[in-house]
Protein backbone atom coordinates (compact mmCIF):
# COMPACT_ATOMS: atom_id res chain seq x y z
CA UNK A 1 0.00 0.00 0.00
CA UNK A 2 1.32 3.25 -0.98
CA UNK A 3 1.69 6.37 1.39
CA UNK A 4 -1.01 8.23 -0.15
CA UNK A 5 -3.93 5.59 0.02
CA UNK A 6 -2.89 4.48 3.45
CA UNK A 7 -3.40 8.40 4.05
CA UNK A 8 -6.65 8.43 2.37
CA UNK A 9 -7.44 5.32 4.66
CA UNK A 10 -6.60 6.63 7.82
CA UNK A 11 -8.91 9.97 7.06
CA UNK A 12 -11.92 8.01 6.33
CA UNK A 13 -11.33 6.38 9.37
CA UNK A 14 -10.94 9.37 11.30
CA UNK A 15 -13.95 10.92 10.00
CA UNK A 16 -16.50 7.81 9.93
CA UNK A 17 -15.26 7.57 14.10
CA UNK A 18 -15.91 11.41 13.93
CA UNK A 19 -18.86 12.00 11.90
CA UNK A 20 -20.46 8.70 13.84
CA UNK A 21 -19.65 9.91 17.09
CA UNK A 22 -20.87 13.15 17.08
CA UNK A 23 -23.80 11.74 15.74
CA UNK A 24 -24.43 9.46 18.04
CA UNK A 25 -23.75 11.86 21.08
CA UNK A 26 -26.66 13.79 19.90
CA UNK A 27 -28.75 10.72 19.63
CA UNK A 28 -27.82 9.57 23.20
CA UNK A 29 -27.83 13.13 24.49
CA UNK A 30 -30.85 13.49 23.82
CA UNK A 31 -31.86 9.94 25.17
CA UNK A 32 -30.19 10.79 28.32
CA UNK A 33 -31.78 13.93 29.14
CA UNK A 34 -35.70 12.46 28.25
CA UNK A 35 -35.96 12.52 31.95
CA UNK A 36 -34.48 15.45 32.81
CA UNK A 37 -30.92 14.14 34.40
CA UNK A 38 -28.43 12.17 32.88
CA UNK A 39 -27.73 9.64 35.33
CA UNK A 40 -23.63 7.96 35.88
CA UNK A 41 -24.21 5.09 33.14
CA UNK A 42 -25.37 7.47 30.79
CA UNK A 43 -22.45 10.03 31.84
CA UNK A 44 -20.34 7.06 31.27
CA UNK A 45 -21.54 6.66 28.15
CA UNK A 46 -21.33 10.01 26.86
CA UNK A 47 -17.22 9.95 27.58
CA UNK A 48 -17.00 6.92 25.35
CA UNK A 49 -18.64 8.42 22.65
CA UNK A 50 -16.71 11.65 23.17
CA UNK A 51 -13.78 9.39 23.52
CA UNK A 52 -14.34 8.05 20.10
CA UNK A 53 -14.70 11.44 18.75
CA UNK A 54 -11.24 12.31 20.53
CA UNK A 55 -9.86 9.56 18.40
CA UNK A 56 -11.55 10.50 15.15
CA UNK A 57 -10.33 13.81 15.70
CA UNK A 58 -6.78 13.04 16.26
CA UNK A 59 -6.46 10.63 13.47
CA UNK A 60 -8.17 13.46 11.06
CA UNK A 61 -5.67 16.03 12.07
CA UNK A 62 -2.34 13.48 11.93
CA UNK A 63 -3.59 12.15 8.28
CA UNK A 64 -4.67 15.52 7.75
CA UNK A 65 -1.25 17.32 8.03
CA UNK A 66 0.73 14.13 6.37
CA UNK A 67 -1.33 15.04 3.41
CA UNK A 68 -0.17 18.42 3.19
CA UNK A 69 3.27 17.33 3.89
CA UNK A 70 3.11 14.58 0.70
CA UNK A 71 1.64 17.04 -1.20
CA UNK A 72 4.69 19.90 -0.62
CA UNK A 73 7.04 16.66 -1.63
CA UNK A 74 5.52 16.20 -4.71
CA UNK A 75 5.44 19.76 -5.66
CA UNK A 76 1.59 19.74 -5.63
CA UNK A 77 1.42 23.35 -4.23
CA UNK A 78 -2.70 23.92 -6.26
CA UNK A 79 -3.40 20.49 -3.29
CA UNK A 80 -2.37 22.97 -0.81
CA UNK A 81 -3.61 26.73 -2.05
CA UNK A 82 -7.27 25.14 -2.56
CA UNK A 83 -9.99 27.18 -1.23
CA UNK A 84 -11.80 24.18 -0.15
CA UNK A 85 -8.94 22.35 1.87
CA UNK A 86 -8.61 25.96 3.61
CA UNK A 87 -11.96 26.15 4.52
CA UNK A 88 -12.37 22.14 5.75
CA UNK A 89 -8.94 23.45 7.58
CA UNK A 90 -10.64 25.97 9.40
CA UNK A 91 -14.01 24.03 10.05
CA UNK A 92 -11.75 21.28 11.75
CA UNK A 93 -10.06 24.39 13.28
CA UNK A 94 -13.29 24.68 14.90
CA UNK A 95 -14.16 20.87 15.59
CA UNK A 96 -10.95 21.17 17.63
CA UNK A 97 -12.24 24.76 19.86
CA UNK A 98 -14.90 23.52 20.49
CA UNK A 99 -13.98 20.53 21.74
CA UNK A 100 -11.46 22.44 24.07
CA UNK A 101 -14.46 25.08 25.06
CA UNK A 102 -17.10 22.22 25.60
CA UNK A 103 -14.01 20.49 27.78
CA UNK A 104 -13.52 23.93 29.99
CA UNK A 105 -17.49 23.86 30.19
CA UNK A 106 -17.17 27.61 28.84
CA UNK A 107 -19.96 26.91 26.51
CA UNK A 108 -23.45 25.86 26.91
CA UNK A 109 -23.88 22.28 25.90
CA UNK A 110 -26.39 22.90 23.44
CA UNK A 111 -24.27 25.06 21.63
CA UNK A 112 -20.98 22.71 21.50
CA UNK A 113 -22.73 19.50 20.93
CA UNK A 114 -24.50 21.55 17.97
CA UNK A 115 -21.48 22.99 16.40
CA UNK A 116 -19.31 19.47 16.87
CA UNK A 117 -22.73 17.86 14.72
CA UNK A 118 -22.63 20.41 11.99
CA UNK A 119 -19.08 20.58 11.84
CA UNK A 120 -18.34 17.17 11.58
CA UNK A 121 -20.43 16.62 8.80
CA UNK A 122 -18.97 19.83 6.67
CA UNK A 123 -15.60 18.61 7.05
CA UNK A 124 -16.83 15.08 5.69
CA UNK A 125 -18.27 17.21 3.08
CA UNK A 126 -15.64 19.02 2.06
CA UNK A 127 -13.27 16.12 2.50
CA UNK A 128 -15.66 14.00 -0.11
CA UNK A 129 -16.32 16.64 -2.80
CA UNK A 130 -12.65 18.74 -2.54
CA UNK A 131 -12.09 17.67 -6.30
CA UNK A 132 -15.61 17.73 -7.13
CA UNK A 133 -16.48 21.42 -7.21
CA UNK A 134 -14.97 24.28 -6.78
CA UNK A 135 -15.81 27.35 -4.63
CA UNK A 136 -14.23 30.43 -2.76
CA UNK A 137 -12.93 30.13 0.80
CA UNK A 138 -15.50 33.39 1.81
CA UNK A 139 -18.41 30.95 -0.16
CA UNK A 140 -17.48 27.97 1.97
CA UNK A 141 -17.65 29.22 5.24
CA UNK A 142 -20.74 31.92 5.03
CA UNK A 143 -22.58 28.08 3.73
CA UNK A 144 -21.16 26.49 7.29
CA UNK A 145 -22.07 29.26 8.97
CA UNK A 146 -25.29 29.19 7.65
CA UNK A 147 -25.78 25.67 8.12
CA UNK A 148 -23.71 26.06 11.67
CA UNK A 149 -26.97 28.64 12.41
CA UNK A 150 -29.66 26.52 11.12
CA UNK A 151 -27.94 23.21 12.54
CA UNK A 152 -28.26 24.93 16.19
CA UNK A 153 -32.26 25.59 15.63
CA UNK A 154 -32.47 22.80 14.05
CA UNK A 155 -31.33 20.38 16.93
CA UNK A 156 -32.85 22.92 19.28
CA UNK A 157 -35.60 22.28 17.89
CA UNK A 158 -35.90 18.48 17.99
CA UNK A 159 -34.91 18.54 21.71
CA UNK A 160 -37.44 20.73 22.56
CA UNK A 161 -40.00 18.31 20.68
CA UNK A 162 -38.98 15.59 22.90
CA UNK A 163 -38.92 18.10 26.42
CA UNK A 164 -35.27 18.62 27.13
CA UNK A 165 -34.13 21.69 27.54
CA UNK A 166 -30.12 22.54 27.79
Amino acid sequence: MDVYLFLILAHTIGAVLGVGGATLAEVLLVKALKDGSMDPLESNLMHGVYSVVRVGFVVSLVSGFSFLILYKINGQIGQILSPILWAKMTVVFFIGLNAILLQARAIPLKLGSAVSFVSWYTALFLGVFIRGFSAGYLSIIFVYLIALTLGIFALDAIRRLYGIHI
